[in-house]
């Protein structure tokens, strides 16, 4: 059985370490939305990147993701595609010479910032944390 200073010990190691987690995620959202290589339109996808630490001592997962419905889409890009419309008969925008059936999209390029973010950071992280353990405080 574990005395009570050796469970408080490992309690603060525990709270040290979602803390650095918490820290990291925080650097790597900043980053993220400053190196996003996507052209802004609204400014919403960059601004909705967003960071944070879930779980509860031994349990803990940081994570970084886009908040809006498109964002995957921004990471993972898009396979060639046709648009049909969903409620008319055709589909027209402006500058259009014509209503049309379907659209043949090409897809589009991926801009995986969230990956390239997380791989980037990951030996940083991993030596804080190992430094965080081996530290007799």
């Amino acid at each position: 059985m574990l005395s009570t200073k050796s469970v408080d010990y490992i309690n603060r190691k525990l709270a040290g370490t979602h803390i650095i987690l918490q820290n990291s995620a925080g650097i790597m959202e900043s980053e993220a939305k400053r190196n996003a290589r996507w052209t802004d339109r609204t400014s919403h996808a960059r601004q909705s990147i967003h960071s944070g630490v879930e779980g509860r001592g031994r349990e803990l997962t940081l994570f970084l993701a886009h908040g809006v419905k498109y964002g995957a889409f921004l990471e993972e890009g898009t396979p060639p595609h046709v648009i049909r419309p969903k409620n008319k008969k055709a589909l027209y925008w402006k500058g259009a010479a014509h209503p049309v059936k379907k659209v043949n999209h090409p897809g589009t390029k991926a801009y995986p910032i969230l990956e390239d973010t997380i791989r980037s950071n990951k030996n940083r992280l991993i030596k804080d944390i190992a430094s965080w353990w081996a530290n007799e405080r």
